[in-house]
């Protein structure tokens, strides 16, 4: 990149090198910082003009040479900065710098770097390739290379990615190769599909420094020979002994996982996976080199690699001279007591598989006070365990494996071990499986949900309501007036996210930070198998755990695209926003910058400490199966605002956000007669959670009739589907009586005039009626002209239509029988439909779905009576039942 000189440079070089204790007269170091403060003014000019797309000069948002379609700049700047800004950026950085001189980040990034076009790669050559024989060295240990090619004459030159000036990476080593070395052919395990190329010699070997900076490093191989060929294998130089206040992750796992490279990912191939992911494979080896960036393997790409996402979350935060040190993946599951030693947990871009043990670790770490930032999207989602090689060496944590049981046959594990491998939200197999049932979203506030969106990038946007949190202080979101929104830059948000379900696994005290709902054909609608059309949001998060750690969830893969340009795919601008606010939540764990860029504010960590408090309005009695607004209002007398308020209506076993902040209300349809406790508890932006007080108690009275569903609620609200359809339940009654009428579970999006139904087991229609006075969205119900008589154990059919669809769902809901008191909506073919401009007799059934119709039941037998209970039955999902049904492809 081409720096601006300084006039008065050497004063500030003077200023540097006494702050770390070197000779003025040094002539490298006044090469060194000198360059320096000229890339630092010029990254200065890149960043501001990047907000509109263009350069000073002409230069323009592109593609460049050697750089894998990566979003970097071409032209050049032609409008240097006066000197006087030049003296202040100079001054800003190199002070920063003198401060902070015992960063390593910071001297490190001082050190001169190489450009792109020397350590990038266009595509990797195949007549050149190799890998390392562990993902990770601690500095002061040696890491061996392994490598096949038929060149006699290579070298391998080691970089260190970073900042470095705007360069990206520094070389630190060459080292050269002479001599011809043939490789065996690697083995293959036919019954996991694993290809192993363990059984290569070592080719090269690196003694890493005891001094070496911890960083994500790539040695890139190049031929020599006069036949063009070039490769990199990327790895991790660890400090097992450092106390940076970040760790940074690698998503190495994920690179693995989409590797295609020897025949078979885990997603298809020529593994001996049969039925969905054909030609899978069980298990794949780290034993080989990464083909991922090159599309090698199905589904693969560079979204799935270290220069997708990762890499601009570390060129971002060494340009700012955080304080931060590297483990990879493989790292955080063998050595995770070295989490402790840190502030903060980073983990960034599309880190998607995981294993049980490596989650157990963050966990751990969050529970112990270590802060968490997931820079990520469709993370923590498929589980893994770890084997050794498949070679004769059998080193361990070289073999990667996920049966990835959830594609497997329906109620049937295929994993040997006594291991869950499937997505970790899916429960159907544990126990006796170990790892099941456990959403992501109780560690990282986020849950995988709409699927890969190919070009469609979004953009994120924040409401005038979100505006006023400390998260945003210091940016253009903070100036937001009533009714206005924020759109941050197109793109960020893709290619696949998340969104941040009340699914009963949500962690205590969730803020949201933002809010962005959109129409997507992609959306995961149950364990991991199937994805269809729905509307979707999401949602930036922000919870503390009880240890005082934060947690942050960006809950979309390309979040870092918001702090850097340097990555691969669509060329995006960078947002001072999404920079500032990631300042300003690093602030609030206790971390500043050594060398923060221009444009950008220091600022401090929160003080306030004091939770806020919160009042309940609710009637004293109210009648089951009847819907009551229950309101309030909370205030924070600490010096912040109220963030989020969450309700209980069943003394505390179970919370949901309620809607609005100082003023709130949220909406409870109580299924069965008893008394009830209903409590608030409200956060502040500083995510400070009120203890709850008492609360009030309401005397739900008997229900004047029986539903399957009570006041439970969809996981989809609306399916993106604008069809005339009839939908329906099956059910059965042990007792005789009678029907009284039909309900539904509306979106806002299913207007229009409906009409419900009740048919025999034949679909001759028993009874129909007409919806009226509606609301908006939630429970619909009406009544029939008279009430139908059922007969015990036979089977009744209830529907209703609409002429516009958008209607409710919840996959996987009816995968065994639902009961409520006498009535049960049988497993087998339930949840129906047909579609049809006219109500008609609906026989077709999907995947299990509850399509959310239900029955108005009254048994005859008056000692037939309905049982009291003191907790409200809620949304199925936080009760463990089977419409927890909100899975991912």
């Amino acid at each position: 990149m081409p720096g601006t000189k300084f006039t008065d440079g050497p004063d500030y070089v003077s200023t540097a090198k006494k702050a770390i204790g070197a000779s003025v007269s040094d002539p490298l170091l006044d090469r060194d910082v000198s360059q320096f403060a000229g890339w630092r003014a010029t990254a200065a000019l890149t960043d501001s003009a990047l907000l509109n797309g263009s350069l000073p000069g002409g230069g323009e948002m592109g593609t460049g040479t050697g750089t894998k379609g990566r979003a970097v700049l071409s032209g050049s700047v032609t409008t240097p900065p006066q000197p006087s800004a030049q003296r202040s950026l100079a001054t800003q950085d190199l002070a920063a710098a003198a401060a902070v001189a015992s960063n390593a980040i910071v001297l490190e990034n001082q050190k001169q770097g190489n450009p792109e076009s020397e350590w990038g790669i266009d595509t990797a050559s195949t007549n050149i390739e190799g890998f390392a024989t562990d993902i990770s060295v601690d500095n002061g240990s040696t890491i061996n290379f392994k490598i096949n090619t038929n060149s006699t004459n290579y070298r391998i030159d080691i970089y260190r990615l970073g900042y470095y000036g705007g360069m990206g990476a520094r070389k630190v080593t060459t080292i050269q190769h002479t001599g011809l070395q043939t490789q065996p052919n690697p083995l293959r395990n036919a019954t996991t599909g694993t290809v192993d190329a363990g059984n290569w010699a070592v080719s090269a070997s690196w003694a890493v420094p005891s001094d070496a900076v911890s960083g994500v490093y790539i040695a890139k191989l190049v031929r020599q020979d006069g036949t063009f060929g070039e490769n990199q294998i990327p790895f991790i130089v660890r400090d097992d002994a450092s106390h940076s206040d970040i760790v940074f992750q690698t998503a190495d796992e994920t690179w693995q996982a989409y590797n295609g490279w020897g025949g078979a990912n885990f997603y298809g191939g020529n593994g001996p996976a049969t039925g969905q992911g054909a030609g899978r494979a069980y298990a794949v080896s780290y034993n080989r080199p990464i083909a991922t960036r090159d599309g090698v393997g199905t589904y693969a790409g560079p979204q799935d690699y270290l220069f997708g996402a990762e890499y601009a979350g570390i060129y971002w935060l060494e340009q700012n001279g955080y304080d931060v040190s590297y483990l990879s993946g493989v790292d955080v599951d063998r050595y995770g007591s070295l989490l402790l030693n840190h502030k903060t947990y980073v983990d960034a871009g599309h880190d998607e598989y995981w294993s049980g043990q490596q989650r157990t670790n963050v966990e751990a770490a969050r529970d112990a006070g270590v802060n968490l930032m997931f820079w990520s999207g469709n993370e923590v989602y498929w589980r893994t365990r770890w084997g050794n090689a498949y070679s004769a060496d059998g080193t361990p944590y070289r073999t990667l494996i996920s049966y990835k049981e959830t594609w497997g046959p329906a109620g049937t594990s295929i994993d040997p071990s006594n291991e869950w491998t499937g997505t970790f939200r899916d429960p159907r197999l544990s126990p006796p499986a170990i790892g099941g049932g456990n959403p992501e979203n109780s560690l990282t506030g986020q849950l995988f949900k709409v699927d890969d969106v190919g070009g469609n990038l979004a953009a994120i946007t924040v409401g005038s309501d979100d505006a006023n949190l400390r998260f945003w202080r210091n940016t253009s979101v903070a100036n937001l007036q009533p009714g206005q929104t924020a759109t941050l830059t197109k793109n960020y948000l893709g290619y696949e996210w998340d969104e941040a379900p009340d699914n009963g696994f949500d962690p205590a005290g969730l803020v949201k930070l933002s809010s962005t709902t959109l129409p997507v054909n992609t959306y995961l609608l149950d364990y991991g198998n199937t994805t269809g059309s729905a509307t979707a949001t999401h949602n930036l998060t922000l919870y503390r755990a009880p240890s005082g750690a934060l947690v942050f969830g960006a809950g979309t893969v390309y979040w870092t695209w918001g702090l850097s340009n340097n990555h691969d795919n669509e060329a995006t601008p960078t947002d001072p926003r999404v920079q500032q606010a990631m300042v300003n939540l690093l602030a609030d764990m206790g971390i500043q910058p050594g060398t923060l860029q221009s444009g950008l504010t220091a600022t401090t960590g929160s003080t306030d400490t004091v939770a806020p408090t919160s009042v309940i309005t609710v009637p004293g009695t109210v009648a089951a199966n009847s819907t009551v607004t229950i309101s309030g209002t909370a205030a924070d007398t600490g010096g912040g605002v109220i963030a989020s308020v969450e309700v209980s209506t069943d003394n505390g076993a179970s919370w949901h956000p309620a809607t609005g902040d100082e003023n709130w209300t949220y909406s409870w349809t109580p299924a069965i007669a008893g008394t009830y406790t209903i409590r608030s508890r409200a956060v502040d932006d500083s995510i400070n959670l009120e203890t709850p007080s008492a609360g009030r108690t309401v005397t739900v009275t008997g229900p004047t009739f029986t539903s399957l569903f009570g006041g439970a609620t969809p996981a989809v609200v609306n399916t993106d589907d604008n069809s005339a359809v009839e939908l329906g339940v099956k059910f059965q009654s042990s007792v005789a009586g009678t029907v009284s009428g039909i309900r539904f579970y509306k979106s806002s999006l299913d207007t229009g005039t409906h009409t419900g139904s009740l048919w025999s087991s034949t679909g001759t229609r028993l009874a129909t009626l007409t919806f009226t006075n509606e609301t908006a969205s939630g429970w619909q119900s009406a009544t029939f002209s008279s009430p139908v008589t059922l007969t015990a154990g036979q089977t009744y059919t209830a529907s209703y239509h609409t002429n516009v669809g958008n209607y409710s769902t919840t996959a996987n809901y009816f995968l065994s029988n639902v009961t409520s008191g006498p009535l049960t909506a049988p497993a087998s073919g339930n949840g129906v439909y047909n579609y049809s401009s006219a109500s008609v007799f609906p026989t077709n059934s999907f995947d299990q779905t509850n399509y959310w119709v239900d029955v108005m039941f009254n048994p005859t037998n008056a000692n037939n009576t309905t049982p009291t209970a003191v907790a409200d039955t809620g949304d199925a999902t936080e009760k463990g039942g089977v419409a927890n049904g909100s899975g991912g492809a």
